[in-house]
């Protein structure tokens, strides 16, 4: 698969991977800015104007370019994250100046309409109320974040705080339009099969014309070293008790990195892994438990979780949820555990590369965090060489007890 950068006078980034035996591409537009570049009393900007996005350009008016792609066989959308937010539109190779044509008119002439902006945000609101307020699993990593990062501002939710929504105002959605919507500060990631002699024109033909300017520094607090367990209980309308337990690791670019994603594997990764079949089959003290790894910029978050078997004790499982990682650290991981762990994350990377859409995503992450095109592929030698003296280490490292943060969903009335 040919991958290749290209970049117009204006500064933005053009990534080209040619897949000549599809019938199809995904475009993708990358702007560097999440979460993490918002204030407090602000949280929740980066999600906002990801819907705005789809509610009216200087050319086409509220949700047509959704309707249009659509009406030409192709899907979209968009995702904000704490790092990055990202559009999308997957279509057939012979449409590819209709995508073009139309993110380019609205990361350039987004119209962002009060009489728009107003009914969208209690969208988001209410999007809040189901997502978060209303959910238990939302509370909790909401709460686990939030107990995790005191700093940082991954300490704030995607999507913000209540207060910060009520109090958004247009002029608020409009500064940070201008303040981060610009070419310096998005690329371009184009996957699939397309025609070599006009991708690139035609992206210069409507991208071109997008005024250059400077990226505003982004000045972020350091997260201070954790020097105690920390523990948050909250009591909401739950049948069925759980908890969570997390870890700070450092960020995706770090030699450490894949390392922690060989122990998320081996603790969490299906139904032979150490939770699993100690919490759930040999114990039966939960229904089901696993586990995860989230990869940012700046830090990381490893977490583990356990959902309460009714018949059984919500901190008996918190317990020995805990020792599992405990003894990860303090007994021989055997080498067939790791070898496991290795082919699971090869073929993850693997199956993403089938695909127009994830190969984009693969190779956008690769971009946006380590400033490589083929990181990935880096990865699947890194994977190779992890031995369980590393993994030891890192263990030894980053998962003491005062380094854990614990979060329980209980019932009302418990304790």
């Amino acid at each position: 698969m040919n991958i290749k950068k290209t970049t117009l006078e204006n500064g933005l980034d053009i990534i080209l991977i040619k897949n000549r035996f599809s019938e199809s591409f995904s475009f993708q537009l990358w702007v560097k800015a999440g979460s993490r570049n918002e204030e407090t009393s602000k949280t929740g900007l980066s999600h906002m104007l990801e819907h705005m996005m789809f509610k009216g350009s200087k050319n086409f008016g509220p949700q047509k370019h959704a309707q249009i792609i659509q009406a030409n066989g192709g899907e979209l959308n968009a995702f904000t994250s704490n790092d990055k937010t990202v559009f999308y539109d997957n279509m057939s190779s012979d449409k590819l100046e209709t995508a073009v044509k139309l993110e380019a008119d609205r990361f350039i002439n987004l119209s962002l309409d009060e009489k728009e902006f107003l009914p969208e945000r209690e969208v988001v609101y209410e999007e809040r109320r189901l997502r978060t307020d209303n959910s238990p699993y939302g509370k909790a990593i909401e709460m686990l974040f939030a107990l995790s990062f005191i700093a940082h501002p991954y300490h704030w939710p995607v999507i913000g705080w209540s207060s910060d929504i009520e109090n958004w105002s247009i002029e608020d959605i409009r500064d940070y339009y201008k303040k981060w919507y610009n070419p310096q500060n998005v690329f371009i990631v184009l996957s699939g099969n397309y025609n070599d002699t006009e991708a690139i024109p035609l992206i210069k033909k409507y991208f071109g014309r997008w005024r250059k300017q400077d990226v505003p520094k982004l000045r972020i607090s350091k997260e201070p070293e954790q020097e105690g367990e920390r523990l948050s209980t909250i009591n909401m309308d739950v049948k069925i008790p759980f908890v969570f337990a997390s870890y700070i690791i450092p960020e995706y670019s770090s030699e450490d990195s894949p390392v922690f994603d060989i122990i998320e594997k081996i603790l969490s990764g299906g139904e032979s892994s150490r939770i699993y079949k100690e919490l759930v089959y040999n114990e039966r003290l939960a229904l089901s438990a696993g586990g995860g790894v989230y990869s940012f910029k700046d830090y990381g978050l490893f977490f583990t979780y356990g959902l309460q078997n009714k018949e059984k004790n919500i901190m008996i499982l918190k317990d020995k949820l805990l020792n599992l990682i405990e003894n990860l650290k303090n007994s021989k991981i055997d080498s067939i555990e790791i070898e496991k762990a290795k082919n699971q994350l090869k073929a993850e990377i693997v199956e993403k590369t089938e695909k127009n859409f994830s190969m984009g995503m693969l190779v956008g992450d690769s971009y946006f965090y380590t400033g490589e095109l083929e990181y990935y592929k880096k990865l699947l030698d890194r994977y190779s060489m992890i031995k369980e003296s590393e993994i030891k280490d890192v263990l030894s490292r980053y998962f003491s007890r005062d380094k854990r943060n614990i979060v329980m969903i209980l019932a009302k009335g418990d304790k």
